[in-house]
């Protein structure tokens, strides 16, 4: 018998017995590992931002024209609205606190010894796992008046970052936009209240009051974003336990 006559019979039987290996490995789903359920928020205080920005985008003085014209208003406005510059990060911090609690969070602001940055901060190999951090931190804040548009509207960008206690795994991070770069309705964009606009950077500078008002609403529309991205990505104790 020539050997030759073999090789495409043992062919066959090894594709054959490698299938049925195959199929069945495809029946046999992996289990997910599964992660212990969310109890309580620890939320580090938020920094406030260095300074406010203004920008026009319309304004046709060219690039460099621009660009100082900005940075002489950004420095005006800045000014003008220190107060409400140093306040944003505590009000920001009990929003958060308040919205995550809304959600079904045990949500606390930390408390303690203050660390590099001036501000309380937290080590989460120190916490449970049913605990979590989150950090948030202020990227950009101003006013801005886009090309073809003489309305300055509010500009308020952040990144969160929630970590899991003793095993430092990341829940949730994400870089949200509110105002003047947000677009539509995903989980990074919040648009900006539409009573909120001024049509000049003269009005803007003459209503201190309505401009901090505006940020407050940021403030709380921002909070209430992330808390409900966060119970998406990592459910309370409450919905897991309930789940089938």
């Amino acid at each position: 018998m020539k050997l030759s006559h073999l090789f495409p019979r043992a062919v066959i039987v090894t594709a054959a017995v490698a299938g049925v290996l195959l199929s069945g490995c495809a029946r046999s789903p992996v289990s997910p590992v599964p992660q212990l359920p969310l109890a309580r928020v620890v939320v580090v205080p938020v920094a406030p931002i260095d300074k406010l920005h203004t920008e026009n985008k319309g304004i046709p003085l060219g690039v460099l024209w621009q660009s100082i014209a900005d940075r002489i208003k950004s420095s005006d406005f800045n000014a003008r609205m220190e107060t409400t510059r140093k306040d944003m990060g505590a009000r920001l911090t009990a929003a958060l606190v308040r919205q995550l609690a809304t959600q079904g969070y045990e949500a606390q602001a930390l408390e303690g010894a203050a660390g590099r940055s001036g501000l309380p901060d937290a080590d989460e190999s120190q916490l449970p796992e049913t605990d979590a951090v989150l950090r948030i931190s202020l990227n950009e804040v101003g006013m801005y008046s886009a090309r073809f548009s003489n309305d300055y509207v509010p500009r308020v960008n952040l990144s969160a970052y929630l970590v899991r206690g003793q095993t430092e795994d990341s829940l949730y991070s994400e870089t949200l936009y509110y105002g003047a770069d947000a677009n539509g309705d995903a989980s990074w964009s919040v648009p900006a209240n539409p009573d909120h606009h001024w049509s000049s950077f003269n009005e803007l500078f003459d209503h201190p009051q309505e401009v901090a008002q505006s940020y407050d609403y940021a403030v709380d529309a921002l909070a209430a974003k992330i808390a409900q991205n966060i119970r998406t990505q990592a459910p309370p104790v409450a919905v897991r336990s309930a789940a089938p």
